[in-house]
């Protein structure tokens, strides 16, 4: 795989684009208004991380319009940096949002949405895309996702696609969206909206060069983003991703902290998030936390944190270009850098994919 290097980062390219990431990203999920809308990454901390990650060439950066309860915070504070560091700044930065759900105004507590307010309509992408653009303080996004599909029951498309990507397309042309994305896709929904952009006459700027996943060690399965997905899925999913040459950002790639070593069979830190919400459940299972602790001899052997193996797995599979983590502090960033280091040699895969497939 052909890479390049910033500030001893790697690079790779987005899919089938000329569009270079960072192996590791920054994701900006529990970032906003701790004090009001349930985040973690308030701006003061959030600053001295956004700093950091420009010094260690972290400059790929996820937010969504939605974040945070439909609150839109994470995207205002990046605007609030954007606006006090200059243009040069936001130029180093590839800034990637999403949207597919309704916001709030700020500081509004609640809000009654119109069904215009969210979903695939031309009506709705161009507002949220000049709404995301207003908070985020710049003239254009580099990265344009659509969050999650709008479906009827019967798993059809709610608005026709080529009212979809037209709408997409638009966007391209006045120059506010420079690469289009799509999240938590089938391979089957991924085909069916490529064949939409064509129909509308696609070329290399319009094409969907990427799509962000759930994927990590313990859950590989869920990178089909079926209801019950299994393994023979997962591998269908990778290998359609090569063959049309969208490059993977898998998100939760650390199992929202179960793949730090923090939990451990008989010690799951009462006071992490993992052991006090009720959705921790899903991760906090035996079979996982069996995994952990026969893959933390792994990475002692490689002589790197648990972290920073997981995120060396992800990065292993040439469909991936970058890995988005989540992290409330400096000293997480900088470990996540590390597992650019890390060689994972054949028989290292054999022996993961042996315990986790």
């Amino acid at each position: 795989m052909h890479t390049r290097t910033f500030r001893d980062m790697n690079y790779r390219r987005l899919g089938k684009s000329g569009l270079w990431l960072s192996e590791i990203g920054l994701g900006l999920w529990k970032w906003g208004d701790p004090a009001y809308d349930g985040s973690r990454v308030g701006e003061h901390e959030g600053f001295a991380i956004l700093d950091r990650a420009l010094e260690l060439g972290v400059t790929h950066w996820d937010t969504a319009n939605s974040y945070n309860g439909g609150a839109g915070n994470s995207e205002r504070l990046l605007g609030r940096y954007f606006q006090r560091r200059g243009q040069r700044v936001r130029d180093q930065v590839v800034l990637a949002t999403k949207i597919r759900n309704s916001v709030r105004a700020e500081h509004e507590m609640t809000h009654e949405f119109t069904p215009n307010e969210s979903g695939a309509s031309r009506k709705y992408i161009i507002q949220a895309v000049e709404d995301s653009l207003h908070r985020l303080q710049t003239d254009y996004i580099d990265l344009l996702y659509h969050h999650a599909p709008d479906l009827l029951p019967d798993g059809s498309w709610v608005t026709p696609l080529d009212e979809t990507w037209d709408a997409f397309d638009h966007l391209i042309n006045q120059g506010k969206v420079r690469y289009l994305a799509v999240s938590n896709r089938t391979a089957a929904q991924l085909k069916a909206e490529t064949e939409a952009l064509a129909a509308v006459g696609a070329n290399g700027a319009r094409r969907i060069i990427g799509v962000q996943n759930h994927y990590n060690m313990l859950q590989r399965p869920k990178v089909a983003a079926k209801e019950e997905p299994t393994m023979a899925d997962a591998d269908a999913f990778l290998a359609y991703l090569a063959e049309a040459q969208i490059g993977l950002i898998p998100y939760v790639p650390l199992a929202v902290g179960l793949l730090t070593g923090r939990y451990r069979k008989g010690d799951l830190d009462e006071s992490g998030r993992l052991a006090q919400e009720e959705w921790g459940k899903q991760f906090l299972t035996e079979r996982n936390l069996d995994i952990v602790e026969q893959l933390i001899p792994i990475a002692e052997r490689k002589d790197c944190t648990l972290a920073q193996l997981a995120i060396a797995w992800l990065l292993a599979h040439d469909v991936t270009s970058s890995v988005i983590a989540g992290v409330t502090k400096v000293r997480h960033l900088e470990d996540n850098t590390g597992a650019v280091h890390v060689t994972l040699t054949e028989d290292d895969l054999a022996e993961i994919d042996a315990l986790t497939r």
